[in-house]
């Protein structure tokens, strides 16, 4: 069984391994720069203090014809008195380790003891020949001795390097934790969210501050709850509408069989009558639920043709205005030619009845219904307009949610049954089309769809 690893374990780890290996890294290419400039350095003094050397050394051969005394160029005799007694020293001139040899590669003057009376290979006797007129009459070799000083130096550096690189390590851990727990905590807050989620609970928002991507993830969580507190709601609504859209005509036909049971009514037409509409309400309301169902669900089939909309328009506001008594003036636009699109005509004629009968229905007395068709960038355009009281700002992003009422009151007085532009929506979206509500500027409100063209 694999043992779940903590995600701050594995920043903490994470953080540690980079900043170990950076540390690591920089000490080592500081290590080797200062090493590899001090001994530049040192090789060009070395070869400075040879051509210097080598010259005085080539003076004094010629002038004494001998390598006797030529101690005198290196070192410096002193004396010094201590009570009665002289003293007498020699203080080096230079601080530069070498090995003089004669004319037969013999070492005669060495800053290291153990080199003098040895003879040079011939390989070392060419590296620094002593020339005059020509002839060679010693040897003078730089030798690759480590002066104590210069090896305390580079000591120095790197040391100072290694801690410089320790506190840095330090002020990065310190860092690394700060940052480490400002990742965390927001994440912390979003996991304990998403468990009461988990739990069938709806959490509190996480309103994190930070303006980065686990900022924009916290708010992104936030929408999330506000949509889950709204389904919540619609559920619950919509489960009391269904009730209650149900408990109503199941009473009715409850209440008329008991009093035909009971004697109180003759079961004649009259008294069946309402029976069976209750019934076709009862059959409506569930036909509606299910096809809102299989739109939903993208199993909603559409028999397409192509169909003249203008026309279509007319032949559904011929059949549906003449019918109602009182009903306002419907004035139908067409603008062009009436364009054409790919729709199913039984569906088309249930989204615009449903818009129709929503602007008939809240219209007032000597109101009017505006209807107008036309073409815009290859797509059919049907809006309708009425002179009703208007939408409400809260309500018009509600508008097309099942058994949404702005005000419940006056819904239940014009009747229906809060299904109406759900379908409307549902139908259009299954035609690739869109359809939107707003106020009118003059008064009223507009419902406004979108197809594309044939």
């Amino acid at each position: 069984m694999l043992h779940r690893v903590s995600l701050s374990l594995k920043l903490s780890a994470a953080f540690f391994v980079t900043i170990v290996l950076s540390v690591a890294l920089v000490y080592f290419l500081t290590a080797r720069s200062v090493s590899q400039r001090f001994d530049t350095y040192r090789e060009e003094k070395r070869e400075q203090v040879s051509q210097i050397l080598g010259t005085q050394l080539s003076v004094y051969w010629g002038q004494n014809r001998s390598w006797v005394g030529v101690d005198r160029l290196f070192y410096r005799r002193i004396e010094f008195r201590i009570d009665d007694q002289v003293l007498e020293g020699a203080v080096a001139m230079y601080n530069f380790p070498f090995s003089l040899a004669n004319e037969d590669g013999r070492v005669i003057l060495s800053t290291e003891r153990q080199d003098v009376g040895r003879t040079l290979t011939a390989s070392e006797m060419i590296q620094g020949p002593i020339m005059v007129d020509g002839v060679q009459v010693g040897t003078f070799l730089p030798l690759s001795v480590v002066d104590p000083e210069e090896a305390a130096f580079l000591a120095s550096a790197r040391r100072s390097s290694l801690i410089g690189g320790g506190i840095t390590a330090a002020l990065a851990l310190v860092v690394s934790v700060f940052l480490i727990a400002q990742i965390l905590s927001p994440l912390r807050a979003l996991t304990r969210a998403t468990e009461s989620i988990a739990e069938g609970q709806t959490p509190q928002k996480v309103q994190l501050k930070s303006r980065d991507e686990i900022g924009q993830l916290g708010e992104s969580f936030d929408h999330m709850v506000d949509n889950l507190r709204h389904s919540e709601r619609l559920r619950q609504t919509m489960t009391a509408d269904i009730a209650h859209e149900i408990r109503t005509p199941v009473t009715i036909i409850q209440g008329t069989l008991e009093a035909i049971l009971d004697g109180v009514y003759e079961p004649t037409p009259e008294t069946i009558a309402p029976i069976y509409e209750e019934t076709l309400h009862l059959g409506k309301l569930i036909d509606d639920l299910r096809e809102l169902a299989m739109a939903e669900a993208g199993e909603l089939r559409l028999s397409r043709e192509r169909v003249d909309v203008g026309k279509l328009v007319r032949q559904i506001i011929d059949a549906t205005v003449p019918a109602l008594e009182g009903a306002p003036e419907v004035q139908t636009v067409v603008e062009g030619a009436s364009p054409t699109a790919m729709v199913d005509p039984k569906r088309f004629r249930q989204v615009m009845a449903n818009l129709l009968g929503n602007a008939l229905r809240y219209t007032p007395p000597g109101g009017f219904v505006g209807i107008v068709v036309r073409e815009d960038h290859d797509e059919v355009e049907v809006s309708v307009s009425d002179t009703g009281p208007g939408i409400s700002p809260e309500d018009l992003d509600h508008l097309f949610e099942r058994f949404f009422r702005g005000d419940a009151s006056r819904s239940r007085a014009v009747g229906g049954s809060g299904l109406g532009l759900a379908i409307v929506k549902q139908w259009v979206e299954a035609h690739g089309g869109r359809v939107w509500a707003e106020n009118r500027a003059e008064g009223g409100a507009r419902f406004t769809l979108r197809l594309p063209m044939a």
